[in-house]
């Protein structure tokens, strides 16, 4: 059985208005599903983020695999305010169940959601699904690299820290331009709360598929003693 990798990563929507292609990577449109009464901010206007507790994985289709299916699903939605995932909207799409997949994981995310003012509001955000298999890397980044944009942000080698931990220390996110700076502020983060090791653990830069770059936090656990 081939073995894939689902790497999630989740960016702020910084518009709504972008080519989209919907379910068969046809153009854009809304995902049929629960609607969000009221107010509707982007991230910049509310005063406290939501807090993601739980990002289920899409599973990766028969068809896709049979197909070969590579690339990722890019989809924006609604964190209401009554706790559940709305309004999704498919900005790219993949055949064979994939962008399917993608929606139905992104309507299981956990949060809390933002607050404006002490009072819970909803807030749009944008998610992206890469469907890559395991040991498939693409060549490192070539100079210059500083200032291109950063296309993904990947963490490997996790096994007993929630990936939301380490997201949430992390200021490296993807539509932000590349800063060394920040990735290693980032990075001396990660290791402050000793649970990995300071001399296997790396980050990697990758070419991005759209000229700009991929950001690879390789860690590696300490053993418990």
């Amino acid at each position: 059985m081939i073995r894939v990798l689902v790497v999630i990563s989740i960016t702020l929507l910084l518009t709504l208005a972008v080519a989209a292609r919907t379910l068969g990577q046809s153009p854009g449109g809304t995902a049929a599903g629960e609607k969000c009464d009221g107010p509707i901010y982007e991230p910049k206007e509310v005063s406290q983020r939501p807090k993601i507790s739980s990002k289920p994985s899409p599973y990766f289709t028969l068809e896709a695999r049979a197909h070969d299916v590579r690339g990722r699903v890019v989809l924006s939605a609604v964190l209401c305010r009554t706790g559940r995932v709305t309004d999704v909207q498919v900005i790219e799409g993949l055949p064979f169940g994939m962008t399917e997949e993608a929606i139905e994981a992104a309507r299981q995310i956990e949060f809390q959601p933002a607050e404006k003012n002490a009072q819970r509001v909803s807030e749009v955000i944008r998610l992206e699904y890469d469907f890559n298999y395991i040991g498939e890397r693409r060549p490192p980044a070539q100079e210059p690299v500083a200032g291109r944009d950063i296309e993904r942000v990947e963490i490997t080698g996790l096994r007993s820290r929630p990936s939301e931990e380490i997201m949430s220390l992390m200021k490296t996110r993807p539509g932000e331009s590349y800063s060394q700076g920040q990735i290693a502020a980032d990075l001396q983060s990660i290791l402050a709360l000793g649970f990995f090791d300071s001399k296997e653990t790396r980050v990697l830069v990758e070419e991005g598929s759209r000229g700009g770059v991929n950001v690879i936090f390789e860690l590696v656990e300490l053993s418990p003693k």
